[in-house]
């Protein structure tokens, strides 16, 4: 804004740079995606700008993780112990860890997205000289 006004109009067309694009990895590591904008096309001219990145992360992989495969190991001694004892408790707890392992690796990868037509608000690195 300018003394009051509006200096890019709503629906104006913006590109933008992809600055990072880290995938998430399947049991650590999280997923990155940065953003930065680069002009504004406003009355047929393209009008060169600076933006701060916008930057989006994933969520972390060790509380999942753990509940897998504590749960495996869990499920794992509870059958073993009923099949066989102690013996078949100690055996089916490290079975059932292995498996929440596997399903932990197998489903494991948490990305970040920004959906179409989301309200993002860059900020100016300098100003803009229209």
């Amino acid at each position: 804004m300018s003394a009051g006004g509006t200096l890019v109009p709503r629906g104006a067309t913006v590109t933008g740079l992809v600055q990072t694009s880290q995938p998430s990895g399947r049991l650590k590591g999280r997923a990155v995606l940065s953003l930065a904008l680069d002009s504004v096309q406003l009355g047929g001219r393209s009008i060169p700008l600076s933006t701060d990145n916008l930057v989006w992360t994933s969520g972390r992989h060790r509380g999942r993780n753990i509940a897998l495969i504590g749960g495996g190991s869990g499920t794992g001694a509870l059958i073993g112990g009923l099949a066989g004892g102690g013996v078949g408790a100690l055996i089916g707890a490290g079975a059932g860890a292995v498996a929440g392992t596997a399903v932990a690796v197998i489903t494991g990868k948490k990305q970040t997205s920004l959906p179409a037509e989301s309200v993002v608000v860059f900020r100016l690195r300098k100003p803009l000289r229209i």
